[in-house]
């Protein structure tokens, strides 16, 4: 990565833009600047549409705000919607993807975003779910994403189950993870990065399924993220 235009944060959103390829419609959370960008970047090159927990449907701004409930999202948006309606969206199977983060993700594809120890004696406390503990289970497919890859994220159980379900996939500076046969594997390294970094730095004895490398972002690529992301929020929460 010696070029200074690419970072963890530029390979990580061409990853999943990439992955977005064959995917219609895919919803982002709240609290997802990163999901946000690579979902807008789908949008211009897959023609995937862009379902925002603004209320946005395909919104257009100028550049994409550090908050993901920014009302500057709605700029363009073809169409609003309410709260509501994306629950009763995902419960009529119109959710293909879904993005979601949380403090922790375990080898089972749980999340855990409310306490860490015990819930009676918690050592730390998050603002919960949001809605992800009643849309796990509704939508066809949930993808995961950290900023950061450490046992303590990504324990081989979660302290707390916040929500589990459809959680297919998970994104992290290192590597790429696909649950098969009930737990995440990783299925692809990004540049730079071996077997024994992402082991190390996880929380569970990984599988790995497959040593295919992730391909930097091409100029391609490069241009439509920095026109849809020109302030670089892609790049925030890191460490």
């Amino acid at each position: 990565m010696s070029d200074n235009r690419v970072t963890v944060a530029e390979i990580m959103t061409a990853a999943i833009a990439r992955r977005l390829a064959d995917v219609d419609r895919a919803f982002q959370g709240f609290a997802s600047p990163l999901p946000t960008v690579a979902t807008r970047v789908a949008r211009e090159t897959h023609g995937t549409t862009h379902l925002s927990a603004s209320g946005a449907v395909n919104g257009a701004p100028a550049a994409v705000p550090l908050s993901t409930e920014d009302p500057r999202l709605l700029d363009g948006a073809t169409a609003h919607w309410s709260s509501p309606e994306s629950f009763d969206l995902a419960a009529r199977g119109g959710v293909d993807v879904m993005f979601v983060g949380s403090a922790q993700f375990d080898r089972y594809g749980r999340m855990n975003g409310t306490v860490i120890g015990s819930w009676d004696e918690p050592k730390v406390k998050f603002g919960g779910g949001g809605g992800a503990g009643s849309l796990l289970p509704l939508v066809d497919e949930a993808w995961g994403w950290r900023t950061e890859h450490r046992v303590r994220s990504l324990p081989d159980e979660v302290d707390f189950v916040t929500a589990e379900g459809n959680l297919t996939y998970l994104v992290t500076p290192l590597c790429e993870f696909e649950r098969r046969d009930g737990e995440l594997q990783a299925v692809s390294l990004f540049p730079g990065v071996d077997r024994a970094d992402v082991q190390d730095r996880t929380g569970w004895d990984v599988t790995f399924a497959d040593d295919r490398v992730v391909a930097e972002p091409t100029e391609s690529e490069l241009a439509t993220i920095e026109r849809v992301d020109p302030d670089g929020v892609r790049r925030s929460g890191f460490e």
